[in-house]
């Protein structure tokens, strides 16, 4: 395909120009799983030669991986990997994984060539580039049509945010750890909530409940401080899996209201933690929902909930107007994020 930027993302060099040609590895390294592509890139056309998935658990490091992925392959010219935690100097450990990476060490194993780590967030906004118009779906209508700093928020299996600063003709993306600042309560039964955290946690986050593990702690939260009572069936179907693609199942399907009213309340912190985002980063430019999370639950995200929301946020509740929501339906759009980083970047 031929690369064309959706945004204006300041890459260092034009799709095209003959510099950035080469063999680009890139993957997409979370917490669940981890995404790895290897492309050729000639004249401005790329072209996927391998793209495989891998269950993150079932390695125990990372040089597993790329060794299994790369056996029979031509070895890469640029390489350029997106992770989910910080990366500090070219190195990251990882937040919800018992991994660490290194570029060095990577860089060794493929015989001195360059390395580059990203943040999945700075990454994800890197990817924005990449994007097509019908990948992204509108869950709420600013007014604001002039280009300003974008805000990225991306619930999965944590809470990734980002932003894109506007100088006035091209987006840098940056990267922040804004999912794991304080939860805000807003309400008596936020207030509640947070209570009920702080008994099992001595730092409440917001990720604590804009996350898969959080669509269940907001279940428990129902049930066991305010009682609501959940269905046989459901709880059997709980027993032995991941809860929270269960919940959110009884929720699409209206079946359990203990579970629809879960998801709603996660659209409600949702979009209070965006309105905080879109605060510190005056993004006047739009705020994207990434990650996991948002396009599985995009018919129950309710557009209304973050008018109402926007609405209720004080003396900036006028600038919030200005601000659309899409969802990025792409769920590639890090590993096409890193894959474009490599290809104009490096």
């Amino acid at each position: 395909m031929s690369i064309e930027l959706f945004i204006p993302i300041a890459f260092k060099n034009i799709p095209g120009s003959n510099n950035t040609d080469g063999v680009i590895l890139a993957g997409d390294i979370g917490g669940t799983k981890a995404n790895i592509c290897l492309s050729h890139y000639l004249e401005g056309n790329l072209q996927t030669i391998k793209e495989s998935s891998y269950v993150t658990k079932d390695f125990s490091s990372f040089n597993d991986i790329l060794t299994h992925f790369l056996e029979g392959q031509t070895q890469p010219d640029k390489i350029c990997f997106s992770v989910a935690g910080p990366v500090i100097e070219g190195k990251v450990k990882f937040t919800n994984l018992s991994w660490q990476i290194d570029d060095d060490e990577i860089s060794r194993y493929f015989g001195g060539r360059a390395v580059v780590i990203l943040n999945d967030l700075e990454s994800t906004a890197y990817g924005l580039a990449a994007l097509k118009k019908e990948e992204l779906s509108m869950l709420y209508a600013g007014t604001n049509e002039t280009p300003g700093n974008i805000a990225i928020l991306a619930a999965g299996t944590g809470l990734g945010e980002a932003g894109l600063f506007f100088n006035g003709h091209q987006y840098s993306p940056f990267a922040t750890e804004g999912g794991h600042c304080d939860f805000a309560p807003r309400t008596a039964r936020d207030i509640a909530m947070l209570t009920f955290l702080l008994g099992r946690h001595e730092h409440v986050s917001w990720e604590r409940l804009l996350s898969g593990d959080g669509i269940y702690t907001i279940w428990q939260y129902l049930t066991q401080k305010e009682q609501k009572e959940s269905p046989p069936w459901l709880l059997q179907q709980m027993e032995n899996t991941d809860p929270a693609p269960v919940i959110s199942k009884a929720a699409q399907e209206k079946t359990c209201p203990v579970c629809m009213e879960v998801i709603e309340m996660f659209n409600r912190y949702l979009a209070t933690e965006a309105v905080n985002l879109i605060l510190k980063l005056k993004a006047t430019g739009g705020l994207y929902l990434a990650g996991g999370i948002a396009p599985k639950l995009l018919p129950l995200l309710n557009g209304n909930t973050w008018k109402d929301v926007f609405n209720k946020s004080g003396r900036m509740s006028q600038l919030l107007k200005e601000v659309t929501v899409y969802v990025v339906l792409n769920q590639k759009a890090p590993l096409m994020g890193a894959t474009y980083y490599a290809c104009l970047n490096m």
